[in-house]
């Protein structure tokens, strides 16, 4: 145990000097207390283990290009990031396999005490679906990869429409459902989450409204069972799928805040995706807000170069386009206002918010006279700047990830201010400006 509290120190301090590709979210975890436990998500990206399944060819091959087996250098990064946020429960998002995930928790985290782990095939046509790690016995599990979400009550106005195809009557991913117990006899049921992406809100409002169907059902032969939904949920605050949770009773365990009120969802520090969004959260039901520490809840900031997911590989030291969210809580019943949260470090949060990116603002320039170029420091020639036709960011034309961007992407701008008028803001990588 020794042993595993160094690592987690030296590992924490290192991430307390942020990278100069530091976007959103604190620099360092928050030091762990006595007496609580820790609950967090982590989406890590299309993690695939070094074993070809046969199962999965063609488009979705994991031991092709795409998405591929996750490389060495990208395991070590998300085990630093669950290594530092120190999690005694941990729901993973775009997990291969219970048998991948096992390989990485042995190979990259074999010290960090996770003896237990659930993790289902539920069918998702790319492979990859939600897992659990956890210090603490799992006594059960259940996925619904079969649930018609067709039946579903959707009451009042203002729902989604279903989709030309008249909307997948299934969910795209299973939740995976577990229940952990600690040596104290403390119970957690928890639902791991992975709501559809893109613009399929009636899919995401379906699910959710499945899943509340099933707490409901939870609560009523046991009114003081404690529930966490938590995951990766591709939906803000405001989002009607969010908002079924809300009026059902499920609150954002990030909005109590204690010391750290300052920081609301607009906060960079707050942000759970590298495009500046909230989409990741932890939900307690009534009975679990109870054992909640207020003000416990941060975002893990990891930090790498920004990069074109669409025509660049993933650039060294990247862990996930998500960032690790905790909570923590204490396991008795009610007692969670017997512990008070420490506000976020003065210094570490200066930092953070120093990293984090800027509103862009751009004034008025002086048109240049007819028939001359307009002088500007920021302008190089043509072809100074470059971006890809798939990208918001633009590069310097010398970086490197900009001369992987394919001809048939390939934009060049003659300064910064055209990149800019053009709707794109400078890359991390090269710093275009600075």
């Amino acid at each position: 145990m020794f042993s595993m509290i160094i690592t987690t120190f030296i590992v924490s301090t290192l991430l307390a000097a942020p990278s100069p590709h530091h976007t959103y979210g604190l620099t360092q975890a928050t030091p762990r207390m006595d007496g609580t436990i820790r609950v967090a998500s982590y989406n890590m990206l299309n993690y695939f283990d070094q074993a070809d399944d046969p199962l999965l060819q063609g488009e979705y091959d994991d031991f092709g290009t795409n998405p591929g087996p996750t490389t060495f250098e990208r395991c070590e990064e998300l085990a630093r990031a669950i290594r530092a946020v120190d999690a005694d429960v941990i729901a993973l998002e775009e997990v291969e396999s219970k048998e991948a995930i096992t390989w990485f928790r042995d190979r990259f985290l074999s010290d960090m005490g996770y003896d237990h782990i659930a993790s289902e095939d539920v069918g998702y046509y790319r492979g990859c679906e939600q897992s659990l790690l956890s210090r603490f016995p799992i006594v059960e599990t259940h996925t619904w990869p079969d649930a018609d979400l067709s039946k579903v009550r959707r009451t009042g106005g203002g729902w989604a429409e279903p989709s030309d195809n008249g909307g997948d009557a299934k969910f795209q991913r299973s939740p995976l459902f577990a229940t952990v117990r600690t040596p104290g006899g403390y119970e957690l049921s928890l639902f791991a989450v992975h709501h559809k992406a893109g613009r399929d809100r009636w899919k995401r409002e379906s699910e959710a409204l499945q899943i509340m169907d099933y707490i409901a059902q939870l609560m009523k032969s046991d009114p003081n069972r404690n529930i966490i939904v938590l995951g990766d949920f591709n939906a803000q605050p405001w989002d009607r799928s969010m908002q079924v949770y809300f009026r059902s009773g499920m609150v954002d365990a990030m909005t109590l805040r204690g010391a750290n009120i300052d920081y609301d969802d607009a906060s960079p520090l707050r942000k759970t995706h590298t495009s500046g969004r909230v989409i990741d959260f932890v939900l307690l039901n009534h009975a679990a807000l109870g054992e909640l520490v207020e003000g416990s809840g941060f975002v893990l900031g990891t930090s790498a170069e920004d990069y074109d997911w669409r025509n660049d590989p993933i650039p060294a030291g990247y862990a996930s386009d998500h960032y690790p969210i905790a909570i923590d809580l204490v396991p008795q019943d009610g007692a969670g206002d017997t512990m008070k949260a420490p506000a976020w470090p003065a210094s570490s949060t200066r930092t953070a918010l120093r990293s984090a990116p800027k509103p862009r603002t751009s004034s008025p320039k002086p048109s240049a006279p007819k028939g001359k170029a307009a002088s500007s420091s920021s302008s190089g020639g043509d072809g100074s700047f470059v971006a890809s036709k798939r990208s918001k960011k633009f590069h310097k034309g010398s970086c490197g990830q900009a001369k992987r961007i394919s001809e048939k992407n390939l934009v060049k701008y003659d300064s910064i201010e055209d990149a800019e008028k053009d709707g794109k803001t400078p890359a991390g990588c090269c710093k275009p400006g600075s």
